[in-house]
């Protein structure tokens, strides 16, 4: 198998010794947030072969410029593999809808298209106008933190406060499956300095990967659809999928469903092992 899976997450151990267990012939790499010693140590304890866990372990916050480095280091760990052709990004409550060797199988009829998703989009072009101080700490996401956000969202319409380029103010969800080129340009350590243009801005994660996409891959092998259903309503994050709702979804389009919860990812990847055997 050529496929990588990095999962990076902040809880969700046992489907993820699960999933490991499931997959046996599939190399997965986690990170676990550094808030949670209890998820980290059990998936360690564990002793499953086919896990590599990432002892450089970042402090996670939602939206913030910490997230772009745990997806760097896992990128970077699994690239030591020489094996490794695909790499698929998802969290800890992503489901694969189909086994990872026929998500191989369809990839390689086209291996250099990326899985990324990479499009300009008006709404969010302020995100990258302005820095936020508290981007990557517990406050974004509060009350005052929200309000805060609002100002400094209609401060971008008087002045721009970063040096971003215009042309490049491309977004897209934070989960994608890259190939091989794709990751090596990501982790190159040229584009160390690029990474950290990104501290202070808020949902930098939606950003960072998505504009160097465009800026080192010719513009063809980016898809812009990262094979993830995922539903969002009114509210930041997406909703959380019913056993009913993935039973209906088309797995000819879709490769991975966010988010579901460990009960039913446990159960869903056990129904989907046994329909491939």
């Amino acid at each position: 198998m050529k496929t990588a899976v990095l999962i990076q997450s902040h809880n969700n151990s046992n489907y993820i010794c699960n999933l490991a267990r499931i997959f046996y012939d599939i190399r997965f790499y986690v990170h676990i947030d550094k808030k949670n010693s209890i998820d980290y140590d059990t998936i360690l304890e564990s002793n499953i072969e086919n896990i590599t866990l990432i002892k450089d372990r970042i402090n996670v916050f939602w939206g913030g410029a910490s997230q772009i480095y745990a997806t760097l280091n896992l990128l970077k760990e699994a690239i030591k593999n020489p094996k490794n052709e695909y790499f698929h990004l998802m969290s800890g409550e992503c489901l694969p809808l189909k086994d990872f060797k026929l998500m191989e199988q369809e990839w390689s009829k086209n291996p250099d298209i990326n899985y990324i998703e990479s499009h300009l989009d008006k709404k969010n072009e302020w995100r990258l106008k302005v820095r936020v101080p508290h981007a990557d700490t517990k406050y974004l996401r509060t009350f005052l933190g929200k309000v805060f956000n609002k100002i400094l969202k209609f401060s971008t319409y008087i002045y721009k406060s970063t040096n971003f380029n215009e042309n490049y103010f491309y977004f897209g969800s934070q989960w994608f499956s890259i190939n091989r080129n794709l990751v090596e340009k990501f982790i190159d350590k040229k584009n160390d300095s690029y990474f950290s243009n990104f501290e202070n801005i808020t949902c930098a994660d939606e950003h960072a990967f998505q504009i160097l996409a465009r800026m080192e891959s010719e513009p063809a092998n980016i898809s812009d659809n990262n094979k993830r259903f995922i539903i969002f309503k009114k509210k930041s994050s997406p909703e959380y999928l019913t056993e009913e709702t993935l039973l209906n979804i088309d797995r000819n389009n879709y490769w991975f469903a966010r988010k579901v919860k460990e009960k039913t990812l446990i159960s869903q990847i056990k129904k989907l092992r046994k329909n491939n055997e």
